[in-house]
């Protein structure tokens, strides 16, 4: 194993692979539990069965997953701490990492694996996933961004003969795919879940110039932009542009299945079109990554930053180095994953040997997504400990303005209020 690792890292890398190279092989009969999402995503379940098998293979420990469902997981950690009752490891959505950091169990990997290591292997792009403050909280496996994604297919039939550009022009497509494509959504944004509104309500909020909640945690929302943002998707509702109750689950089917000319997600929704338009690859033909619209022309485009991370969790005693812990935090991050498993799921790499791959370099989907990531952004809301609270607000208040309870500008000034307390009782 120590021999394959050292392999697998090459050129600017070279020097931190050799330290990330794992020990030698443990006994069979070895094992760790492991929670992840993506293991309950049905495209992604075998993808991820093959990586725990080659793991196995490789290391002679067995990994035992607990599949859990996206908007879930979290839920289901604190339960388990609660119940003292955690597994092993854990895969976190990278904005989760704050509010995970405040259980005692939680490992800091820093204690495992030194950062100058990680800072030889990973891109720097990824360091920040999975940090807290000086404490390294999770270590990245896959990265991206969260975008706009649209059906070239639908628009198409919408006589819609170029990606819009700015938010006028999108709107305008809209109104192209309602008339034109029936019984169509024309934009399939999240308006149900409060694991699911957040990150499409930032995007177009960054959209209008606005943000949610600054860099120092002082709400912001309830500004011009902040209400010209819930304006926009009011009257979207209003005219049949966007559709009550869409979980990103039901985003993903609609796009697939040529009902929707627009949604939003993470690169790995190439591996949900295909699936679930039934058309394997043939379906990359229609998916295309495009630059989220801007207000005016010059406005950079947005994406949120994204990214998985690997976490560890320790019982009555501390966690060897070396251990099948440890192991498994390298393996995810070697290249024998690294070339293979983002590529699956529809993501990129973190280690800079593996994004020089010509697995990487010649997939065109993954090079259209770098090209429309634009400036990439920090979620304003999942950074925050209380965030769970932070993004129910969102989502409620969100979902008034949409469904006519509140005027839009009222619903701005409720989130304003609710999150301002919530902020301060986190103090």
């Amino acid at each position: 194993m120590a021999n394959m690792n050292r392999r697998q890292f090459g050129g600017a890398a070279a020097a931190g692979a050799a330290s990330l190279a794992a020990g030698p092989a443990f006994a069979q009969g070895s094992s760790i539990s492991f929670i992840s999402y993506t293991y309950a995503e049905e495209p992604n379940k075998p993808v991820f069965q093959k990586v725990m098998d080659d793991f196995k293979a490789a290391s002679g420990v067995t990994v035992e997953p607990i599949a859990s469902a996206w908007g879930e997981t979290q839920k289901n950690i604190m339960l388990r701490q609660r119940s003292r009752t955690l597994m092993d490891s854990a895969q976190l959505q990278d904005r989760w990492v704050p509010s995970m950091a405040t259980l005692p169990e939680i490992v800091d990997i820093g204690g495992l694996i030194p950062e100058s290591d990680l800072e030889a292997a990973l891109a720097p792009s990824v360091l920040s996933l999975g940090r807290v403050g000086e404490k390294r909280i999770g270590v990245p496996f896959v990265s991206g961004s969260v975008g706009f994604v649209a059906n070239t297919d639908v628009l198409k039939k919408a006589g819609v003969d170029k990606i819009p550009v700015t938010m006028d022009e999108f709107r305008s497509a809209l109104v192209a795919v309602r008339d034109k494509v029936p019984n169509s959504v024309p934009f399939a944004m999240a308006t149900k879940n409060p694991s699911s509104i957040p990150l499409d309500v930032l995007l177009l909020v960054w959209i209008f110039n606005g943000r949610i909640i600054d860099d120092s945690g002082k709400v912001v929302i309830n500004s011009p932009e902040g209400r010209a943002a819930m304006s926009f998707m009011a009257s979207a509702m209003k005219d049949k542009l966007i559709a009550p109750e869409l979980d990103r689950p039901d985003s993903r089917r609609l796009f697939a299945q040529g009902s929707a000319a627009f949604y939003i997600d993470a690169p790995q929704a190439r591996g949900f079109i295909r699936s679930f338009s039934g058309l394997g690859e043939k379906a990359d033909a229609f998916t295309l990554p495009m630059k989220s619209p801007v207000l005016k022309q010059g406005d950079p485009p947005r994406s949120v930053e994204w990214g998985h991370v690997v976490a560890l969790f320790k019982s009555q005693k501390p966690i060897d180095k070396g251990g099948p812990q440890d192991k498994w935090v390298r393996y995810l991050i070697s290249d024998a994953t690294q070339t293979t498993f983002p590529l699956q799921i529809g993501g990129l790499p973190v280690t800079k040997s593996a994004r020089a791959a010509p697995a990487v370099q010649n997939d065109p989907f993954l090079k259209a997504w770098a090209e429309a990531t634009g400036v990439t952004m920090k979620h304003e809301i999942g950074v925050w400990s209380n965030a769970p609270e932070l993004s129910t607000i969102l989502s409620e208040e969100t979902q008034a303005a949409l469904l006519g309870q509140k005027t839009p500008d009222a619903a701005v000034a409720a989130i304003q209020t609710r999150m301002e307390a919530s902020m301060a009782k986190r103090g």
